[in-house]
């Protein structure tokens, strides 16, 4: 199965957790691309049969808290996503928010199925991602 994780990273931890959620896939016997959003090409989401896609969280606590409007532009632009499965995941420091729901909402605007979600605290970007990624991968049939 072909996996694209794709991520918008600021501080690097947002790629920490696309990279521990790629290596997982990729220990499941999955050929594996992850990428930074703004690298992502039309070809690497038609290719791929099942799509991860994470930001950070911005905003201050209260105000503001989501998405980056980056990461949320790029899937916008990508080609159609019908029936593709789709994933969330996010990193943050005090609270997600409506993040997740934020990015699923984009990748179902492509017409993606989102069967899955996670958030991952920025102190360990890496726990609980190959879980995440082998539940994921788990609802795709090959």
């Amino acid at each position: 199965m072909k996996v694209l994780v794709a991520y918008e990273s600021r501080g690097g931890t947002t790629k920490k957790a696309a990279e521990a959620i790629g290596s997982a896939a990729s220990v499941e016997g999955n050929d594996v691309v992850i990428k930074a959003i703004r690298e992502v090409s039309d070809n690497d989401v038609n290719a791929a049969d099942v799509i991860f896609a994470g930001s950070w969280v911005k905003g201050l606590v209260v105000v503001g808290v989501g998405a980056t409007p980056h990461a949320l532009k790029a899937i916008a632009s990508w080609p159609s996503l019908a029936g593709k499965r789709a994933a969330s995941f996010c990193t943050y420091h005090v609270s997600p928010k409506g993040t997740l729901g934020q990015i699923d909402g984009a990748l179902k605007a492509r017409g993606a199925a989102v069967v899955g979600e996670r958030s991952f605290h920025h102190n360990e970007p890496e726990a609980g991602a190959a879980t995440f990624a082998r539940d994921v991968l788990a609802t795709v049939e090959v």
